[in-house]
């Protein structure tokens, strides 16, 4: 059987997307720690040291919080897209506040932002946002 070259640029256009569809998601899973540089409604600068923790358990990541104390905390919703990662938690602490990750895996390091949002800003003015780099402990 003869293929036209359009035929042929069409099966390998066709062959390259199956391939790049079927790429595994880069591995993410790991205790991750890093120092976010946040800046409140107030203009209050702080750095706020995180650490975060990714586990695959039965095909699906998932993970902690790690406290101060080095345990296992709130659970974290984790969502992976390629390179991209998105981690949240929400927090039941006067009127809620939901802690955000939005990272991508860059030279093996996590980097992105960290925010912190309350759900009452009348009660608040610590809604904060920073640029944040974690790296995997070893």
């Amino acid at each position: 059987m003869r293929y036209s070259a359009g035929m042929k640029l069409l099966l390998a256009f066709l062959l390259a997307a199956g391939l790049f569809a079927q790429a595994p998601n880069p591995d993410v899973t790991g205790r991750w720690m890093g120092v976010a540089d946040t800046t409140d409604e107030g203009g209050t600068k702080r750095q706020e040291k995180q650490t975060i923790e990714i586990r695959l358990e039965e095909g699906k990541l998932t993970g902690n919080r790690i406290g101060k104390d080095g345990k296992a905390g709130l659970k974290l919703d984790v969502q992976q897209a390629g390179a991209k990662v998105n981690a949240y938690v929400y927090l039941d602490f006067e009127g809620g506040e939901p802690l955000r990750y939005k990272l991508e895996l860059k030279d093996g390091k996590l980097v992105g932002t960290f925010s912190a949002q309350h759900h009452n800003p009348a009660k608040w003015v610590y809604d904060r946002v920073g640029a944040i780099t974690m790296e995997r402990e070893k």
